[in-house]
């Protein structure tokens, strides 16, 4: 028979993974996996994007990236972006769920209400908020080394960001990127989850739920996109470039009427065509992913 409680000894651990535990494995694993499906596209994209006013067609930065590095040329940035998405992607699906449990306390009054879009929404700002914070300076040291041609190690980046600037040069951009990471985050979230929580009894959803789950991700990474790219484009420049452009010494509103004022609206969104395969395809991946590993731990997961 079972052994009566005693106040001397400790209380057994429950057998199987904590939830945080099974999430942060999942978002390690689907933020490695991202990184490495949209790192060559990227990399290619940003070197464009931070590039002079009259941009340089793709083939041309292709064949010069490939010229100076090899195919191996495409990946550079792959360790900084997988030593940085790896702990984003990690404090991302570990901390949704927590913020969707308290914004549905307030939105619907009842912490186990069924979510909705607004719900998951704000959840989703707050989680990009909170894991911005974090995992910036490793976005910009990922940047630096994808812009510059030649070879430049992760050590070498974080040597010449801090000598140019210190912490504050390691958050250039920051203010752009907490203001884009948000709605990213809240529409990505709202808009994936909404759509599996809607299509979950469809024959469609039972058959094929990994290929809808993709597609929802798409989607959901889609409308994050289009409505955040402008925010992209200011960001990645004042990381890239840190004091040498007059973008970093302006305020996000600034530093986007003085690229529309120079660049017009081409070049705000310079580099969007690649961005619509890129980013919403790369959602997805993490996504859809993410759901997947977590299924694959169900039987391993501590019993509620």
């Amino acid at each position: 028979g079972a052994a009566g409680p005693s106040s001397s000894a400790a209380a057994p651990v429950p057998a199987g993974l904590a939830d945080w535990q099974v999430t942060m494995i999942s978002g390690s694993i689907s933020g490695a996996v991202a990184t490495l499906a949209r790192q060559p596209i990227q990399r290619l994209k940003w070197i464009r994007q931070v590039g002079p006013i009259e941009p340089v067609p793709y083939s041309v930065v292709l064949q010069r990236t490939l010229q100076e590095g090899g195919v191996l040329g495409l990946f550079r940035g792959s360790t900084a972006g997988i030593f940085r998405n790896i702990p984003h992607s990690s404090i991302v699906y570990t901390i949704f769920p927590i913020w969707e449990r308290n914004v549905r306390l307030v939105v619907e009054g009842d912490a186990r209400a069924k979510s909705s879009f607004t719900t998951r929404f704000f959840a989703g700002f707050a989680t990009g908020f909170c894991a911005t914070i974090v995992t910036h300076p490793l976005d910009t040291l990922r940047v630096r080394i994808s812009v510059t041609h030649g070879d430049a190690t992760l050590s070498e980046a974080l040597a010449g960001v801090s000598q140019k600037g210190g912490l504050r040069a390691l958050y250039h951009g920051f203010a752009a990127t907490m203001v884009g990471a948000g709605p990213r985050l809240a529409l990505g979230f709202g808009v994936f989850e909404t759509l599996k929580a809607d299509m979950h009894q469809t024959d469609l959803y039972r058959q094929y739920p990994t290929l809808c789950r993709a597609a929802f991700g798409y989607l959901a990474g889609l409308a994050g996109e289009l409505l955040i790219y402008p925010l992209d484009t200011v960001r990645r420049r004042q990381q890239a470039m840190g004091d040498k452009t007059p973008l970093a010494r302006r305020s996000v509103v600034g530093a986007l009427a003085m690229l529309a004022s120079q660049e017009g609206f081409r070049g705000m969104y310079k580099g969007l065509a690649l961005n619509l395969i890129k980013n919403p395809i790369a959602t997805g991946v993490s996504l859809t992913v993410n759901d997947t590993v977590k299924d694959w731990l169900k039987p391993y997961a501590r019993k509620a």
